[in-house]
């Protein structure tokens, strides 16, 4: 047996949705605004996950220029039926105010195809809007149906929500045909701090001996989030609850992992059933901040009497799970690219709102580098050249190296590490007013603005290495020019405010670094990177979070 420590997909990897594949496991999990859309891992022991396909990486499928933080792509469901791999997804434009949720959004949802998880995926059908989390049910009878949220911003249903539908989808007209049918309405659970009403999302539909089991998250996102299971033996219902309800939550407990909910169900090897689940690892009972975001978790399950239970008893889940299996799991997630060395970039680094694109970054113009092209500033929504990876451990190590001349304070390239546009820290290389090309250093916290503008003077010539350490919750800047020494630059930041209970008043991601090039004069000034390293350090005690 194997002993699995969760959680499986470390930093932010939220609204897992698992399914088996031709001949291995596939979770799914949203991305908001990082392009490209949906992260598809792959297990074929269901110990150890690879990212091995990201679907939506045309602007014919997604385009997410200008939309809000924490917008773009929510709780993708992937499923494996006729051959063919089918993922449906909301791309969310607008769906909150400054301070508060708004009733009034504009959500699509859609659908894609693809015979091999790695593609060619097929151009989107729409199937909906007005709506939210949708999932696509293959029945046993031959007919498939799509399950969704409906809202309703006048508030004559109960807390906005007009319930979870259900509507059949046809395969020859590519469209939902007959009529929206309520199947269910919430467990009426207590939710969480933001939202002080019923919240139920994400339903899941699963047929198992002659029932139809509906599994829904509900409480909100938040300390109160769960997942609660229903089920009927007509597909409209009426669904009774669980003797269990909720079925799967951490809002009573004081465990390390928080926040669980959002659960899909699979059978795995050998005949065990898991449910994937999503959690997060807050820093301290007190602020709560969980700067890693929300992950991806895994809970053995049993089957009582027709319904599915943790493994053991209770409703909290453990903090391990176990496989049969003889393979250990790697809980290294160092990692490295020369970019002298690829001919393409790796799927971890991934841009925003926009695909990857030769017109900004390339590995053909200055051969041994990256170039990077830079466009609008960090606070933009519309055209960063931006190259970052989640951060998945509490204690990490990232370092590049560039060459860069630019030409004004308006040119700027460097290392970034973020929430969102509005929390941000950001060491780059620039130009001062008297043609000294030196460091400097800029943040957004939570939106207030903050400038250092000569950390140091640069040579004119040659690379510049930067790198960026989180111990302990804080994170540290250095540089150094060619191969010499590291200089710290006495920057010490707090690493926790790159979270969603810090960054913003409602927010559903996590923290990233990356690589990026500004020019706000738009003639797309170049910076070339050598280099991109990831790597996780020793755990400074043996209580870590990691």
């Amino acid at each position: 047996m194997s002993i699995i420590q969760n959680p499986v997909l470390r930093g932010f990897n939220p609204d897992p949705c698992i399914c088996r594949g031709k001949d291995a496991w596939y979770i799914a999990v949203s991305t908001f605004e990082w392009y490209p859309g949906v992260l598809i891992y792959e297990s074929k022991d269901f110990v150890n996950w690879e990212l091995k396909a990201t679907p939506l990486e045309r602007l014919s499928q997604l385009n997410l220029i200008g939309e809000q933080p924490s917008g773009g792509i929510w709780a993708p469901a992937l499923s494996y039926h006729d051959g063919l791999y089918w993922l449906v997804y909301t791309d969310t434009k607008a769906w909150k105010g400054e301070q508060k949720i708004s009733p009034l959004r504009d959500m699509h949802n859609y659908l894609v195809t693809a015979p091999e998880i790695t593609g060619p995926w097929s151009e989107p059908v729409h199937l909906v809007s007005g709506g939210y989390d949708p999932s696509l049910f293959h029945d046993d009878t031959g007919k498939k149906w799509l399950a969704y949220i409906r809202r309703d911003f006048r508030g004559i249903h109960a807390d906005l929500f007009a319930g979870i539908i259900v509507r059949e989808y046809s395969v020859d007209e590519q469209r939902l045909i007959g009529e929206e049918r309520v199947i269910y309405e919430g467990a009426n659970l207590q939710t969480d701090y933001f939202m002080k009403c019923q919240i139920y999302e994400a339903p899941h539909l699963m047929k198992n001996g002659g029932w139809y089991y509906l599994i829904t998250a509900e409480g909100g996102t938040g300390y109160t989030h769960a997942t609660c299971v229903s089920r009927s033996r007509d597909i409209f219902g009426p669904y009774e609850f669980h003797p269990q309800t909720p079925m799967l939550t951490s809002r009573d407990a004081n465990g390390r992992i928080q926040r669980t909910g959002h659960g899909n169900l699979v059978e795995g090897p050998h005949g065990q059933w898991y449910m994937t689940y999503l959690g997060s690892r807050p820093i301290d009972a007190q602020t709560k901040r969980s700067p890693l975001g929300r992950e991806t978790c895994i809970a053995s399950i049993e089957w009582r009497d027709g319904w599915p239970c943790l493994t053991g008893s209770g409703v909290i889940p453990s903090e391990s799970f176990t496989v049969e299996s003889t393979v250990e799991q790697n809980l290294d997630s160092s990692w490295h690219v020369d970019f002298g060395r690829c001919t393409t970039l790796p799927l971890e680094l991934q841009s925003l709102r926009a695909p990857k694109s030769d017109a900004w970054c390339n590995l053909n113009e200055r051969p041994g580098y990256l170039r990077i092209r830079g466009q609008e500033s960090p606070t933009s929504r519309f055209h960063q050249s931006l190259l970052a990876c989640r951060v998945r451990d509490w204690q990490v190590e990232v370092e590049t190296a560039l060459e860069f001349s630019p030409s004004s304070y308006l040119h700027m390239a460097g290392l970034m590490a973020r929430y969102d546009e509005s929390t941000f820290y950001y060491l780059f290389i620039t130009r001062d007013d008297d043609g000294t090309k030196i460091l400097s250093y800029m943040e957004m916290d939570a939106g207030s603005f903050a400038y250092n503008n000569r950390l140091a003077v640069l040579p004119e010539n040659g690379e510049t290495g930067l790198r960026l350490r989180v111990e302990d919750t804080k994170l540290r800047f250095s540089y150094r020019t060619d191969d010499g020494a590291w200089t710290e630059l006495g920057l010490e930041k707090d690493f926790t405010k790159l979270s969603d209970e810090y960054a913003t008043p409602i927010g559903f991601t996590g923290a990233f670094i990356g690589i990026t090039a500004n020019d706000m004069l738009g003639f797309r000034e170049p910076a070339d990177f050598r280099f991109f390293s990831y790597r996780q350090l020793p755990a400074q005690d043996a209580n870590s979070r990691s």
